[in-house]
């Protein structure tokens, strides 16, 4: 079991792939190649995006290749590429606070309660799944799921954007809860049965309903004090 979804994991990431190429293609490489109203920033997250998860798939075609000493290689420039990838969360999240503010003309406080929905949490959440896998680099299952968990967070933006471009929301929101909480449930569950640890996929699992609750927080006084700080200190 353990090796089968090392050897197929690869096929995951490769459809993370092109799901992100499907899922923005109408709203954003449609508009190839002026870009009118896009900026450097929505660029340079697009590539930093794309080479991560051009990293995992080749990652993930070392380890079926049992290429393992390219493998660590590779694996040491995630060292700069993963900050890299948060750093343009962050550039992502600036820009469309501004927007907000000075094009949209939205209120300060829903400037900053449309942060909770991207940019900010993406940090966080991708950031602890990175951790966690490098932490846990020689503990092999661990890290394979770890890693495969970014993959899954990484096709959120995409997979989103298809399903409420081509279905129904009250269809579209179902498939996501299948696909970022009843796949890990399952996953987990089969863990369990094989006697291996379910930590992995319960942190995924907690931090996928942190990410479903996260969008009604964006008004919450919390929110507002830390969007708040972080808007006037840092953007």
């Amino acid at each position: 079991m353990e090796s089968r979804l090392q050897n197929n994991v690869v096929f995951f990431f490769i459809g993370v792939f092109i799901m992100s190429i499907l899922g923005f293609y109408p709203t954003y490489f449609v508009h190839f190649p002026a870009f009118k109203g896009f900026s450097w920033v929505h660029h340079f997250h697009g590539f930093i995006a794309s080479v991560w998860i051009g990293m995992l798939i080749t990652q993930a075609f070392l380890i079926r290749a049992k290429n393992y000493n390219l493998h660590r290689k590779v694996g040491r420039a995630s060292y700069f590429v993963m900050p890299v990838l948060l750093f343009s969360f962050f550039l992502v999240a600036r820009a469309m606070y501004v927007k907000n503010i000075e094009v949209n003309h939205l209120s300060e406080a829903d400037a900053l309660a449309a942060l909770s929905r991207s940019g900010l949490p993406d940090i966080v959440y991708l950031g602890i799944l990175y951790s966690l896998a490098i932490i846990y680099k020689k503990k092999t299952a661990w890290h394979m799921r770890f890693f495969t968990c970014t993959g899954l967070m990484v096709l959120g933006p995409g997979l989103g954007r298809f399903l409420f471009t081509h279905l129904k929301p009250e269809v579209a929101g179902p498939i996501l809860g299948i696909t970022f909480l009843g796949i890990p449930v399952i996953w987990m569950i089969i863990d369990l049965v094989r006697k291996k640890s379910p930590v992995p996929l319960l942190i995924f699992i907690a931090i996928s309903l942190t990410a479903a609750n996260m969008g009604n927080s964006g008004h919450s006084p919390w929110w507002q004090a830390f969007a708040g700080w972080v808007a006037n200190n840092l953007f």
